[in-house]
């Protein structure tokens, strides 16, 4: 009768409403029974010590193999920030150039039509010399 409660714990947590309370604390005794053995020290002894020992150091390998990601991962986005302004330098310089060479087109288009009317007027000159040429030529043929 000693060892024996005066109420158990299952008709507690009914009267209670729920089991939720009774199974929370019967794990949290449960992971505190299994904590105690590992906090002596001996992993070697104990395999569960053992298996944590190798969660956690699979843990700084993950942890440092992350740092060294996040290093590269910022470097490569240095380098694609690099490539990006380069690309929008680039953009404009070309931009500025295409203003600047339309211009010096429609100049260049304009200096083409005021050349082709010079040529027309002198072919027209020369035309008109060859035509005074001819006639002269025909009269000193009749004075002669």
């Amino acid at each position: 009768f000693w060892l024996k409660p005066p109420f158990r714990f299952a008709e507690v947590a009914l009267v209670l409403g729920t089991m939720q309370p009774l199974f929370a604390m019967v794990s949290r005794c449960g992971l505190l029974l299994l904590a105690a053995p590992l906090a002596s020290g001996s992993a070697d002894a104990n395999p569960l010590g053992k298996v944590i020992q190798l969660m956690d150091d699979l843990a700084a390998k993950v942890t440092k193999e992350g740092e060294a990601e996040a290093k590269a991962f910022a470097h490569y986005m240095e380098w694609c920030d690099d490539a990006s302004k380069n690309a929008k330098f680039s953009i404009e310089d070309a931009t500025k150039q295409k203003g600047e060479l339309e211009a010096k087109i429609s100049s260049f288009s304009s200096d083409i039509e005021v050349a082709g009317s010079r040529i027309d007027e002198l072919a027209s000159a020369i035309a008109t010399a060859e035509k005074d040429v001819k006639d002269a030529t025909l009269v000193r043929q009749k004075e002669a």
